[in-house]
């Protein structure tokens, strides 16, 4: 029995093992693919003019002055239209989200829970359909080629999603708190700015860097409603160099160094705040 047992227990951990083995072989794989079109783009970014058309793996020199080429006066006017919509998503969609998740969480109403449904229900349907009715809109009054489209759809409600995650949230905060700052006078904006928006800081640090990724990489908004070079966004912007032919001064290798500063940022917020990513993707879905 004993020799039995052993011989089932070894077994048993082969088996971990090689499931352990195989899970770990097929992560490697997939990060290869990821990072290997990353590593060339670095890599071509230090190419000169010539070699970066040729398909070299490695540059024979490093130009680390196509950085200082890729930085023209069109970069830096795309590069100061996406900070602009960028910060003002990042402001204003954690903002909006948590205060319509307050008054969902606080305040009781009639239809309360077949409003919060019809919002829920929004995130079946494909942003592209809402599109063109917007598109119609924002063309009839006056706004179509300015970045006024990028902005304002942040200030109304701040998503589906992040409502959900918002309210979730909220529901875990206690109700006595609110009670006793209205006892001592407050009223629902005291009660949430003072207390429920300060100790939403873990879901407000996850909505603002999802926020500022998904803003910071969106081509397809930019691209729907601005014609004007003088209005592009980066990524916008960077997607016109991309799929034109080379024209002078914008070989692969600084169309590879533009690319870089789309990427840069994204990598840096993500690496300074996985954690915080993390935590409040756990807090959201799973309290409350």
């Amino acid at each position: 029995m004993d020799s039995q047992a052993i011989l089932m227990r070894r077994r048993v951990r082969a088996k971990k093992i090689l499931s352990h083995s195989v899970a770990h072989l097929v992560l490697i794989v997939l990060s290869l693919l990821f990072l290997i079109p990353i590593f060339y783009m670095v890599v071509a970014s230090f190419m000169g003019e010539v070699e970066s058309g040729q398909g070299n793996f490695l540059p024979t020199e490093w130009h680390f002055e196509n950085y200082v080429t890729a930085l023209d006066e069109k970069f830096l006017i795309f590069f100061k239209n996406s900070v602009i919509v960028v910060g003002c998503n990042v402001i204003f969609i954690p903002l909006a989200a948590t205060f319509t998740a307050f008054a969902f969480v606080r305040c009781k109403f009639v239809g309360q829970n077949v409003l919060f449904a019809i919002i829920l229900s929004t995130m079946m349907i494909p942003s592209i359909v809402c599109q063109i009715p917007m598109f119609v809109i924002y063309v009839r009054i006056g706004w179509y080629n300015t970045l006024t489209p990028l902005i304002v759809p942040a200030i109304l409600g701040g998503g589906a999603g992040n409502i959900f995650l918002a309210r979730q949230y909220m529901r875990t905060i206690s109700g006595s708190l609110d009670e006793a700052a209205t006892i001592d006078g407050a009223n629902r904006f005291d009660v949430f700015f003072r207390i429920y928006f300060p100790l939403c800081k873990p879901i407000i640090i996850y909505m603002m860097i999802t926020t500022f990724t998904g803003v910071w990489n969106d081509i397809t908004t930019p691209l729907l409603y601005l014609n004007n070079e003088s209005q592009y966004t980066l990524a916008l912007g960077i997607y016109n160099l991309f799929k034109g032919a080379p024209v002078p001064g914008k070989f692969p290798n600084v169309r590879m160094a533009t690319g870089m500063y789309m990427l840069v940022p994204c990598a840096i917020v993500f690496f300074i705040f996985q954690r915080q990513l993390i935590d409040g993707v756990q807090m959201g879905a799973v309290k409350g």
